[in-house]
């Protein structure tokens, strides 16, 4: 009873940390969070009992205020895939017209944030620890493998961020932004470190896949290589994921991709209820009239003809005699039908980042062969591209199809590929531009910092564009 008491009060208090999503990191006055006290980790049942938390934190601190919903939401309209039809309070995204004082970027930051706060403090509190120097090991490898996850969204949403890595708030709240190149080496670095000692089974998380084992940890750097342009690097990360047919495969059954425990997650958050919140927040309930969030026409018309991915991941939602598309990888609302966790990180991105990895270095055939285990899943026939440029494009457009409306991959891409036309400029300006007209500018590829956060720190600068 005493030690169910003793865990019991240490969720609640982990717990409130989470919650307090009106502060930011650099604003927390404390000069330690509980799970920073060594007392936390006396053994192995309040050691879970932290993890658990942090990964409840990051999958859902609050109802559909989770970082995957939050960054789907937002990244799918400010790039090219959908709009809110009659929810005016997202215009500000599809119209990038966002402003430090808007409250989603607030809570974006503030969230991910939180998140980083936690990690670092399980980080610092372990390390004293009496538990075995394995499951430390094991324990702050997990930490690591979610501090650098909130960091690849953070750098990429906001560009050069704070690099807060301890948990004292004397060093943190003064502290200015680091280059992006200085945030992704310690990304890198804190992967690497899990890799090294993360499971490389599902045993310890008794089969299922919702904690990091080494092979979330190689499929993020293998996303993390590509996007810095470490080709080899990215390649052979992709190989040693896809590698493991025991363990991952691609799904032939699209529709149950998005399923608790399928064999093409790497990674899967849980959802604190037996429902999606992305579900709750895309797909129309049927006493609605209207769509919630509706796929511009686009995307929509990207689909080939006989793409189970359409069949499979479109919903429809008839008003005033139109059918409105709408995203429906997650269907399943207030735990009606099958469980849906959130998929972080999926065995598919693999073969494309390979398919990526390979083309730039001018391995057409192999590029080819990623690309088309992808379109075979999806009932489509082999590509006939073969050189690079073709090769880029079918990559992109598998990737705009495969990841529509999922953890903000078509924002991102558009930022980091060079133009078609015009490699001086990115890919965004030459699709973002043509769609949006005079609402887009270059500079609205990064997110304002937050009001709130410049307020609280002398030392934190605003991104250009934003006054």
């Amino acid at each position: 009873m005493k030690k169910q008491l003793f865990l019991y009060t240490c969720w609640v208090l982990l717990a409130g940390s989470m919650m307090s999503s009106c502060k930011k990191l650099i604003e927390i006055g404390p000069p330690k969070d509980q799970l920073a006290s060594n007392s936390v980790f006396l053994d192995s049942t309040t050691a879970e009992a932290a993890m658990v938390g942090l990964y409840a934190n990051v999958a859902n601190p609050n109802p559909g205020n989770d970082m995957g919903t939050l960054i789907t939401l937002f990244n799918c309209m400010s790039a090219d895939e959908a709009y809110a039809y009659s929810m005016n309070y997202y215009d500000d995204f599809t119209n990038n017209s966002l402003t430090p004082l808007y409250y989603y970027i607030d809570g974006l930051w503030s969230t991910i944030y939180k998140n980083v706060y936690i990690a670092n403090s399980v980080i610092s509190g372990m390390p004293g620890s009496p538990l075995s120097e394995a499951y430390k090991q094991r324990t702050v490898g997990e930490a690591k493998f979610i501090r650098a996850f909130c960091y690849f969204y953070l750098v990429n949403e906001y560009g050069a961020v704070p690099l807060v890595l301890y948990t004292d708030v004397n060093t943190t709240t003064m502290q200015p932004r680091d280059n992006v190149d200085a945030v992704y080496d310690q990304i890198e670095k804190d992967l690497t470190d899990a890799q090294k000692v993360l499971p490389a089974t599902l045993d310890y998380y008794g089969g299922k896949r919702i904690r990091a084992t080494t092979w979330a940890a190689e499929a993020l750097l293998a996303r993390v290589y590509l996007y810095r342009g470490k080709w080899q690097l990215a390649e052979n990360m992709a190989t040693s994921v896809i590698n493991n047919p025991g363990l991952f495969s691609l799904n032939a059954a699209v529709d149950q991709v998005f399923l608790a425990n399928n064999q093409e997650g790497i990674l899967q958050f849980v959802n604190g209820i037996t429902s999606s919140w992305i579900a709750n927040n895309f797909v129309p309930s049927a006493l609605s009239t209207t769509p919630k969030f509706v796929l511009k026409d686009g995307l929509h018309e990207d689909f080939e003809p006989g793409d189970k991915r359409k069949t499979s991941w479109v919903g429809y939602k008839n008003y005033g005699g139109i059918n409105y598309p709408y995203p429906a990888k997650y269907k399943y609302m207030a735990g009606v039908g099958p469980v849906e966790y959130n998929q972080v990180l999926r065995l598919s991105e693999q073969y494309l980042i390979r398919a990526e990895a390979r083309a730039q270095q001018s391995n057409y055939t192999q590029a080819a062969a990623d690309i088309n285990s992808v379109r075979s899943r999806a009932g489509l026939p082999a590509t006939n591209a073969a050189d690079k440029a073709a090769l880029m494009t079918a990559i992109e457009h598998e990737r705009r199809i495969e990841f529509f409306c999922e953890w903000g991959y078509r924002w991102l891409d558009l930022k980091r590929w060079p133009g078609v036309s015009n490699p001086a400029v990115s890919r965004a300006d030459e699709v973002l531009s043509r769609l949006k007209g005079n609402q887009w500018q270059p500079t609205d590829a990064l997110y304002p910092i937050p009001q709130s956060a410049i307020n609280s720190n002398v030392n934190l600068t605003q991104n250009k564009g934003y006054f």
